[in-house]
């Protein structure tokens, strides 16, 4: 296999790896459960499948083409270049404004991540441009996209690390914000679905991406903080630390990715 290739491959898989959402899983269960006689069924199967489609979408792209040679047109490319770009940076900064992250640079970032990787793969297993347009269009973005889809990976790492060496030994348990509640999983712990969509109240975020409580934390816990990649001391409390118990070796106990289904969503059970 030549090297482009494998190098292709690598971070198309990179970018799967590290954006994939969270629940996958759980989303691929409901789509399977939904009782389709109604419209909110239909409605949540397109907005869960394009979810779990978009950051897989460049791996496949690149398995098709160096497996399966198959090789996209270049007028096609040309023409879906622009069409893919220009939408996701618009909808990257409307989706940034609307999150509410104290930081519009984590929600920028990620959807840039699956704009500049979808693109610039259709481009690289297309026939179009020449080595200094493929360079440009392609492998520069393509490369930008996978080593965020690295440093997404990286963070997960550094969550697991950061809360066992804190621990110590004692029980504790790592508790997302109010959107995933106990549904926590390994996969929630990458630095793109990590990052909280609150905003400032008065000066105080009122959402943490992540805490880290520990036997005897009520009054006093750890907030996993971006700014130094280590959980950090904080006492503000929040719903997470409540509602969190604390268990031995808990990472052993977490699954990578959430299994469990939401009783609140439309079921043919």
């Amino acid at each position: 296999m030549e090297r482009r290739n494998i190098l292709l491959l690598a971070t198309t898989g990179a970018i799967a790896v590290g954006l994939f959402h969270p629940d996958a899983v759980l989303f691929a269960a409901i789509i399977l459960e939904l009782d389709y006689s109604n419209s909110e069924a239909w409605f949540l199967t397109t907005v869960f499948a394009f979810l779990l489609v978009l950051p897989v979408l460049p791996f496949v792209l690149a398995a098709t083409h160096v497996l399966g040679g198959i090789r996209l047109h270049w007028r096609l490319a040309w023409i879906l270049y622009p069409l893919i770009v220009l939408p996701g940076a618009l909808l990257t900064l409307v989706i940034g404004a609307l999150s509410g992250s104290p930081s519009l640079f984590l929600p920028w970032a990620h959807g840039m991540t699956l704009t500049l990787g979808l693109a610039s793969s259709v481009f690289l297993v297309s026939s179009a441009g020449s080595e200094d347009a493929r360079l440009c269009l392609g492998w520069v973005p393509l490369g930008l996209a996978g080593l965020a889809g690295l440093w997404s990976l990286l963070v997960a790492a550094l969550v697991v690390l950061s809360s066992s060496l804190i621990a110590d030994g004692k029980p504790f348990c790592v508790a997302l914000d109010e959107r995933t509640g106990e549904r926590t999983s390994v996969a929630h712990m990458r630095g793109f679905p990590l990052y909280a969509a609150s905003g400032y109240d008065r000066g105080i975020v009122h959402s943490f991406h992540a805490v880290l409580v520990l036997p005897g934390d009520n009054d006093y816990s750890h907030n996993w903080s971006f700014a130094k990649y280590r959980f950090v001391p904080t006492d503000h409390l929040t719903a997470d630390m409540a509602r969190s118990t604390p268990k031995p070796r808990f990472w052993s106990t977490v699954p990578l990715f959430s299994f469990s289904l939401p009783s609140d969503f439309p079921s043919n059970n």
